[in-house]
């Protein structure tokens, strides 16, 4: 079974470092200038097994796939060409699961509510929220960021830094858990 893992946000929210970081390695490019990622960076991640059977098991085959920032922070203009938007829309519709990622800086841009939403009900996709650049801000922030996408989005996002490392471990186990879930159904 192939898995597919869209990887969205708005621009500079670190999508591309998330994806470097759950690689453990240099896969996106990564710059401070806004739109750096323009085509979607697809690499294929590796196999895990799925299903608790011994006996013929089921395993998936996960890729992921780095997509281009959707909005310039509050903005409410996107920020790429037709071509690239289109190709961006085609890899969100076909993915099998959803990384939104929130710039703990920014906070929750009300275009990538929107957009959950709809691939939440419309799509029925799984959705994962990550908040990035959790290093940056203190605690009364994240905690307000989290009561904010408790209520707006109905889900429990997951804190991470993508530069240190932390909680990309908690990331990568949410991950494996949603597609067991998934496979079980």
């Amino acid at each position: 079974m192939k898995f597919k893992i869209a990887i969205i946000g708005p621009e500079n929210a670190g999508k591309s470092s998330i994806m470097n970081a759950l690689f453990g390695k240099y896969i996106s490019l990564v710059s401070e200038v806004g739109g750096t990622t323009k085509m979607p960076v697809k690499r294929y991640w590796g196999k895990i097994k799925v299903s608790r059977l011994k006996e013929n098991p089921i395993f998936a085959e996960i890729m992921f796939s780095d997509l281009s920032g959707l909005y310039r922070g509050n903005n409410k203009e996107a920020v790429l060409s037709k071509k690239v938007l289109e190709e961006t829309y085609k890899e969100i519709e076909s993915s099998d699961m959803i990384i939104n990622v929130v710039d703990a800086t920014q906070g929750l841009i009300r275009n990538f509510e929107k957009l959950h939403h709809l691939l939440k009900f419309r799509y029925q996709k799984p959705i994962i929220v990550v908040v990035n650049k959790y290093d940056l801000i203190n605690d009364t922030i994240a905690e307000n960021l989290r009561n904010r996408i408790r209520e707006r989005l109905k889900a429990e996002p997951i804190f991470v830094s993508a530069k240190t490392g932390e909680n990309i471990d908690v990331l990568i186990e949410t991950i494996i858990n949603h597609i067991r879930k998934v496979v079980e159904c």
